[in-house]
C-alpha cells in the first residue's frame, strides 16, 4: 500500500504523498500510518487513508504517532447517520475534539463506543453486527441493500466492470456495487472512495477485504493520476454532491481513454421524493459535455435484466422524455462508442461467478413437504413485489423445489438444475452475498 500511497497526490494542493508506517501487519501495506503532504498530515488507520481535512485530522494523527492505534479506530468510527440523531452525534463529536472539550467527548463518545466494540468482534455477521447498532433504518438499509428497488439496476450496469484492470467505486458506501464488479471482473482492482470512514472499515472487513479503501471528501479533486481508472462507477452518490461539475470533470481526468463512467441512480429533481440536491436529466447530461453518452430510466434496464438477462445501451432516450422517468436515472460516459451495444446472457454470468449464493435476508424457509416454502417478511421501502413480463420479483412467498437453502445446496443446482436456479435469481430470490453478511 505504501508504494500505491505514493503514486497519489494531496486533494488539497496537489503535491505527493510520503507514508510513514506505524504498524503494518500484512508485508508491504501500511494497517496504521501518517501520510504527509504540502497541506499537512493525514492518518491511516486499519488500512484507510483518510483525507478528510476537520476537526479530526490532528488528533488521529497524534494518536497515531503515540501508537494508540484503537484509540484512533474509536476516534474515526462515525455512529451510522441514516438518523438525523446519529448526525448531531458525529458533528458534536468532531466539534468537540476541535475545541479539546473533554466533557462533551465523554458524552458523546457513548455511542462510538458501543459501535467499537460491535466493529472488533470476531465472531459476528454483518447482519448481526448492523441489528445490534440500534439503528434500524441504517441496518435494514444495509442488510437488505442488495434487493432495494434503488440497487436493482446495479446488478446488470456491473457487468461493465468486466474487462477492466483498475475501477473506482466513488461513493461506495459498504462496497456493495463494488462487491458486484469484483466478482464479476475478479482480475481488477477495484479502488472504494467515500465520505464515510465506518462505511469504509465494513466495506474492507465484510464485502471486499482487498480493496485499497480512501475516505475522502467528494467536493474536492480526486487523490488520482490522469487516466489511473478504467470504469468509473457510482451508485446513489452524484445528488449529495455539492461541486457536481468539478467531480464530473475529475471523473474524466482519471478516466483511461477507452474507459466508461457508469452511474447509477441518479435522483430525478422533478420526483416528488427529494433526497439531496438532484438535477434534472438534462443536468446530469450537461455534465458530461464532450463525451458519448447515454441516459436510461432505470425501470428499463431492471426490466431488460429479468425479462431476458440483457443490458440494452443502444437504445437512445430523449432527454424530454426521461423527465417523467421518477424512479431514478443511470448515465453512461465514454471516449469509445462500442461499449453502446446489448449485453446479453447476464444471469448466467451471475451464476458462474457465485460463490456464496444464499436465500435473500428478506425471506424466511420453512420445509414443506418436499420443497421450501419461502415468505418475504420485509415490505417497502426494502423490497417491492413486481411483475415483469412473466417474472415476478421479489414475490411474497415462493415454493423452491431444492434439497437445501444453504450455499453448498444452492451451487449444485448450476449443473443439476440451472434453469431453476436461473428462475430464483431472476426473482432475486437467491444473491451471491460475501460469505460473513448473513
Amino acid at each position: 500500500m505504501s508504494n500505491w500511497i505514493s503514486s497519489l497526490h494531496c486533494p488539497y494542493t496537489g503535491s505527493p504523498f510520503e507514508a510513514k508506517a506505524i504498524d503494518s501487519e500484512h508485508g508491504p501495506a501500511i494497517d496504521f500510518g501518517v501520510v504527509s503532504s504540502e497541506a499537512g498530515q493525514f492518518p491511516v488507520i486499519s488500512g484507510i487513508l483518510r483525507l478528510i481535512s476537520d476537526e479530526l485530522q490532528e488528533p488521529l494523527v497524534d494518536l497515531l504517532k503515540q501508537g494508540q492505534k484503537e484509540a484512533a479506530l474509536l476516534m474515526a468510527l462515525e455512529v451510522p447517520f441514516n438518523t438525523r440523531r446519529a448526525r448531531v452525534v458525529n458533528r458534536l463529536w468532531r466539534v468537540a475534539h476541535g475545541r479539546k472539550s473533554r466533557v462533551a467527548v465523554r458524552l458523546v463518545g457513548q455511542g462510538k463506543r458501543h459501535l467499537y466494540r460491535l466493529v472488533t468482534e470476531t465472531d459476528i455477521t454483518f447482519a448481526e453486527l448492523a441489528a445490534r447498532t440500534g439503528v434500524e433504518a441504517w441496518a435494514n438499509w444495509q442488510t437488505y441493500r442488495f434487493s432495494m428497488p434503488t440497487f436493482l439496476a446495479v446488478h446488470a450496469l456491473s457487468h461493465l466492470a468486466k474487462g477492466s484492470k483498475t475501477v473506482l467505486d466513488f461513493g461506495c458506501g459498504l462496497g456493495q456495487s463494488a462487491f458486484l464488479m469484483k466478482r464479476l471482473a475478479s482480475e481488477a482492482r477495484v479502488v472504494c472512495a467515500d465520505y464515510s470512514f465506518t462505511a469504509l472499515y465494513l466495506a474492507k472487513r465484510f464485502l471486499v477485504p482487498d480493496a485499497p479503501c480512501i475516505c475522502l471528501d467528494g467536493d474536492y479533486p480526486l487523490p488520482f493520476g490522469e487516466r489511473y481508472f478504467d470504469c468509473v462507477f457510482s451508485t446513489d452518490a452524484m445528488q449529495y454532491i455539492e461541486s457536481k461539475l468539478c467531480l464530473a470533470q475529475e471523473f474524466q481526468r482519471v478516466l483511461s481513454d477507452d474507459g466508461m463512467i457508469v452511474l447509477s441512480h441518479l435522483h430525478n429533481r422533478f420526483s416528488p421524493i427529494k433526497t439531496g440536491k438532484a438535477l434534472t436529466p438534462g443536468g446530469y447530461d450537461g455534465l458530461f459535455e464532450g463525451m458519448a453518452r447515454h441516459m436510461y430510466p432505470e425501470d428499463s434496464i431492471v426490466a431488460d435484466y429479468v425479462a431476458n438477462g440483457s443490458l440494452d445501451l443502444e437504445r437512445r432516450w430523449a432527454v424530454d422524455d426521461l423527465c417523467h422517468s421518477l424512479s431514478g436515472l443511470s448515465l453512461v460516459a465514454t471516449n469509445r462508442k462500442s461499449v453502446f451495444g446489448t449485453y446479453t446472457e447476464l444471469w448466467d454470468a451471475n451464476i458462474d461467478a457465485m460463490r456464496y449464493p444464499k436465500l435473500n435476508p428478506l425471506y424466511r424457509a420453512r420445509r414443506s413437504g418436499g420443497t421450501w416454502a419461502l415468505e418475504r417478511g420485509i415490505g417497502a421501502p426494502y423490497a417491492i413485489e413486481r411483475t415483469i413480463q412473466d417474472c415476478v420479483v421479489l414475490p411474497r412467498t415462493w415454493q423452491a423445489d431444492i434439497e437445501s437453502c444453504d450455499s453448498a445446496g444452492i451451487l449444485t443446482l448450476r449443473d443439476a438444475d440451472r434453469a431453476q436456479l436461473r428462475e430464483l435469481v431472476r426473482r432475486f430470490l437467491i444473491l451471491d452475498m460475501p460469505e460473513s453478511y448473513t
